[in-house]
């Protein structure tokens, strides 16, 4: 199985796609007459990416806190110790609220990703 951090990034990757119109998850957006790489990021199929959202939505339902810390930290790409400092607390907090909701996500897909 994969570890939970992959395959939220996998999963953040999947979805960052699919807003900027992308259709398909093995292409990334490129500018137009720009040198084509292979795009290494990993990405998840469609069928996996509404499991992760489900354990997403579930972790929203059980705690604000950590979703909103996940979220931040997965989607908008701010660091733990960056959000620590816009409310007031130590990186440290910020970075345990992050795992348990790890955990929390890991615990509701493994059954799906094992």
């Amino acid at each position: 199985m994969k570890e939970t951090k992959e395959i939220l990034t996998a999963w953040k990757n999947t979805r960052v796609l699919k807003r900027i119109g992308t259709e398909y998850p093995s292409q990334s957006a490129v500018v137009t007459g720009a040198a084509r790489s292979f795009d290494y990021r990993q990405y998840l199929t469609e069928e996996e990416a509404e499991i992760v959202d489900k354990a997403i939505l579930n972790l929203k339902e059980y705690s604000l806190v950590q979703w909103t810390v996940l979220m931040t930290y997965y989607l908008k790409n701010v660091s733990c110790n960056a959000q620590a400092k816009v409310i007031g607390k130590r990186p440290h907090d910020i970075i345990n609220i992050l795992n348990q909701a790890e955990s929390f996500i890991g615990g509701y897909i493994y059954p799906f990703f094992k």
